[in-house]
């Protein structure tokens, strides 16, 4: 059969069409920059879904995908963490599902990518901040972008100044990324009042910035304020370094009553007190932290009945000088998740730059009735520049070291064990040698827990009580 001219025309025009498609296709897939060194550009690093839904909740963000290069790319595979099991769902450019691959982006070109979230915010069984992360690959580099929603009722602090407030108790308060009280080149001269009660989790790397400005504190025996780590399993309860800890920079006249801190990586950072302004810690528990319960530079302390225990460096770090005075505190350190070979208790007054030594003068460390104690051989290091005399004190204290002691030492008990009946409450047997050893001059008339002291009552921060 013979076959028209036309018909073998367009027969011969669409497989024309179809190699020069294809030629041009193999041809721009060669100019793909396939260098290890290619990076993906995105819009945000970190996706947050800040609403905090009254139901069962679902809302969708957004973020772009930038190809800044003068090439085209080709994107590998773009995965979501938890895939099927996820709360979240992504569209790609279009395609919806847990995996998407092969991705182009021409040079110079963007792609957007929509994420949604569903959440039923009042399931007692989810974490505070849910997570999952959206990975990407590209020449053999891994990246990824990640996603956080809240999965409880709660007041959630993310990245905000707050200035003269009073925070709600009725809910618990759930600290991620900086939540600053003043903050530079935005605002200072600002306050914090934390009532009684109040509960305060922190996500991986949350931190409470105090600058220039005030924190109060207001918790009572009965019902203390805590800040611990947002993991609520109870695999997390005793895991240091969850959250980065109270940071205070140049802060003006703050006070802690009756707070629990802990599972930071410092608990407390005091940073230069600006002027005369200080920190008051008053029946304060700081403990359990990767790095420091107590790390203070330059600053000015008042800290009474208060426990510093339990850090992978030092319980309490008092470096670069400073004013401290502490009364009827226990600084204790077993530290069992490493091998720790720094002291509980650390004083400093210089730190040398590009070969030259600056002094920051001690003005005065004093430590009355409190015990300095832990588990290896010497728990006080006084690294002081030779020549410059540092004030400090310690008077009617247990204390635990292997160098001598001078005048600075009055009326001490020396490397004794204060026989605590427990270490992790650090409460004193019937039997410690710190029963009625306090210092009448520096008599509290209550401890950490409330109970009545004798006068004069023992050394520590608690009252040995039947």
């Amino acid at each position: 059969m013979k076959i028209k001219t036309p018909f073998l025309f367009y027969i011969f025009a669409i497989a024309s069409v179809f190699i020069l498609a294809t030629s041009i296709s193999s041809c721009r897939k060669e100019n793909f920059l396939d260098d290890s060194s290619v990076k993906l550009q995105f819009s945000k690093d970190t996706v947050v879904f800040d609403t905090v839904f009254s139901t069962i909740g679902s809302t969708y963000r957004r973020f772009t995908v930038t190809n800044i290069y003068s090439s085209p790319i080709s994107i590998s595979q773009i995965r979501l963490g938890k895939g099927t099991s996820s709360p979240y769902r992504m569209n790609v450019d279009g395609i919806s599902g847990v995996v998407v691959k092969d991705l182009e982006i021409p040079a110079k070109d963007s792609i957007y990518i929509f994420v949604e979230v569903t959440i039923d915010p009042t399931n007692a069984n989810n974490p505070f901040v849910v997570q999952d992360k959206i990975h990407f690959q590209i020449n053999g580099n891994n990246q990824s972008v990640v996603l956080a929603a809240w999965g409880q009722n709660a007041y959630f602090h993310y990245n905000e100044v707050v200035c003269g407030e009073t925070w709600a108790v009725d809910k618990p308060h759930v600290l991620y990324g900086i939540t600053a009280v003043g903050f530079p080149g935005i605002d200072s001269n600002c306050s914090l009042t934390i009532p009684a009660g109040a509960v305060i989790y922190a996500h991986t790397n949350a931190v409470l910035y105090v600058y220039k400005s005030s924190l109060n504190i207001n918790g009572t025996e009965a019902n203390r304020v805590i800040f611990q780590g947002d993991r609520r399993e109870a695999s997390y309860a005793n895991e240091p370094g969850q959250w980065f800890g109270i940071r205070f920079a140049i802060a003006q006249n703050s006070v802690i009553n009756y707070a629990i801190i802990k599972n930071a990586t410092a608990g407390l950072y005091v940073d230069t007190a600006f002027g005369g302004d200080s920190l008051t810690l008053n029946n304060v528990t700081s403990f359990n932290h990767s790095f420091a319960s107590l790390f203070a530079q330059g600053a000015r302390i008042h800290a009474v009945n208060s426990r510093f225990n339990r850090a992978g460096n030092n319980a309490v770090a008092l470096r670069l000088g400073g004013e401290y005075y502490f009364n009827h505190c226990t600084v204790n350190n077993f530290w069992t998740a490493s091998s720790r070979t720094t002291p509980a208790l650390i004083l400093n007054n210089y730190y040398e730059a590009n070969g030259t030594v600056y002094i920051r003068p001690i003005i005065r460390a004093n430590f009355n009735n409190s015990i300095i104690y832990g588990d290896i051989d010497n728990e006080i290091v006084l690294d002081t520049f030779p020549g410059n005399f540092a004030k400090y004190r310690f008077n009617h204290c247990l204390v635990k070291t292997d160098q001598p002691l001078n005048s600075n030492y009055v009326n001490i008990k020396r490397n004794i064990s204060p026989n605590f009946s427990s270490s992790s409450t650090l409460k004193l047997k019937s039997s410690s040698v710190c029963i009625d050893q306090a210092d009448p001059v520096y008599f509290l008339p209550t401890d950490l827990d409330n109970n009545t002291r004798s006068n004069p009552g023992d050394i520590g921060c608690y009252e040995y009580v039947p």
